[in-house]
């Protein structure tokens, strides 16, 4: 670990530009931050932004093509009953936080209802324009289909401007500030193209979900599903912190999502590992498929990966209930600076994947535990351990019911 020490979070906030718009951002997008205070330099990460642009966008299809296919096997009865609560795979509704199959049905009707698309609109962290979308629409509780937009790909849909305002769609963002507003005008093109590519659900509800990619970083770098839901509401509630905008949000809110966002994180938390886990601690995964091809096309966001991966599972993943308990970091909305930079976690417990008997590859590889906020445990061991990895691939740990 001598090779990974973090370098002071000052230093690293200070060599980042002024006029990269996410910066003000990024303290509250924890994991991002600490992969910031990793590397070498700001150049170091900034030649990484493209790459791990592109690595989103060109292979989030393999994460979805998964959702979709252990949703169907699931409905299919392809899985056993008594195996459904403990299986996991990714929702899709955002396609980082992770829901166990026995609970996908109800959550995602009470969610979002029968017939649902949402776009996921990109914005560039250094100026605010457009970089890709991504739509999945989801039928009878199922993740169905989906599709992506790509500027470099995509130009007369890009290109494509607003009636009333005349902006280009890549440049809403970049015109407009107020990242609810820029969703609004978003989605009055968008729907249209949301009808030309799929007219059988034309009558389905339509939202936009906008966000920048320090966002986007932060949840896919999460293991902790815990943690995954806190960032969740620190990003929809960052005016909260005394920062000018939100980092992600959707347009419109879901009523029910509206309500839950208006409490307090850790209600929010718990209340939402919930319905999508039965507050269960979950260790995510990054598909193999996913790792593989970024190792073989982009060595370095590879390392990159491999970097941060190692230091949080080496420093050990946080409980749930200290979860529950961190301290965000402050921000001073007079002096526009952060006055505290850390997410600061209680003492206690942590959980170490070689003393569970995991190698490193098991360990990013999905873990679902029989830890919930109400365990009172002094020591993780193998046994707290239900399952390990994710949709059809999942290694069952205990006999079944």
């Amino acid at each position: 670990m001598k090779e990974l020490k973090l370098r002071r979070p000052g230093e690293v906030l200070n060599e980042i530009p002024d006029n990269f718009y996410s910066k003000k951002f990024i303290p509250l997008t924890k994991n991002t931050f600490t992969a910031l205070r990793l590397v070498d330099n700001w150049k170091e990460y900034e030649s990484q932004i493209e790459g791990f642009e592109n690595m989103i966008s060109q292979n989030i299809g393999i994460r979805l093509d998964e959702s979709i296919r252990t949703s169907r096997s699931s409905q299919e009865g392809k899985i056993e009953r008594s195996r459904l609560k403990e299986t996991v795979a990714f929702w899709g509704f955002p396609p980082i936080l992770p829901i166990r199959m026995d609970m996908q049905n109800l959550s995602t009707t009470m969610m979002y209802g029968t017939s649902t698309d949402i776009s996921f609109a990109c914005l560039s962290d250094l100026d605010r324009e457009l970089v890709f979308i991504m739509n999945l629409h989801v039928e009878e509780s199922t993740p169905e289909d989906y599709w992506f937009l790509l500027k470099g790909e995509d130009h007369e849909i890009f290109n494509r401007r607003h009636m009333k305002l005349g902006i280009r769609l890549q440049d809403i963002g970049k015109k407009i500030k107020d990242n609810i507003e820029a969703a609004r005008r978003m989605r009055e093109i968008l729907v249209d193209v949301r009808n030309e590519k799929t007219p059988q659900w034309t009558n389905s509800t339509y939202h936009v979900c906008i966000f920048f990619m320090v966002g986007a970083s932060n949840m896919i770098m999460e293991l902790s599903n815990w943690n995954a839901l806190g960032a969740i509401w620190d990003g929809v509630n960052a005016k909260n912190y005394g920062l000018p905008d939100c980092i992600f949000n959707y347009e419109p809110l879901p009523p029910i999502m509206n309500m839950l966002f208006q409490l307090e994180r850790p209600f929010f938390t718990e209340r939402l590992t919930k319905a999508l886990m039965a507050n269960q601690l979950y260790l995510n995964y990054l598909e193999k498929g996913i790792f593989q091809k970024i190792k073989s096309h982009d060595y370095e966001l590879y390392d990159y990966f491999i970097k941060y991966y190692s230091y949080q599972l080496e420093n050990g993943i946080p409980l749930p209930s200290q979860s529950l308990a961190v301290k965000p970091p402050t921000y001073n909305k007079e002096t526009g600076e952060w006055v505290k930079h850390e997410f600061e976690f209680p003492e206690g417990p942590r959980i170490h994947y070689r003393e569970l008997g995991l190698t490193f590859e098991e360990a990013i590889g999905g873990i679902l535990f029989d830890i919930t906020q109400k365990s009172q445990i002094e020591k993780v061991t193998r046994d707290n351990i239900i399952s390990l990895g994710h949709g059809l691939e999942t290694k069952y740990l205990r006999p079944q019911s």
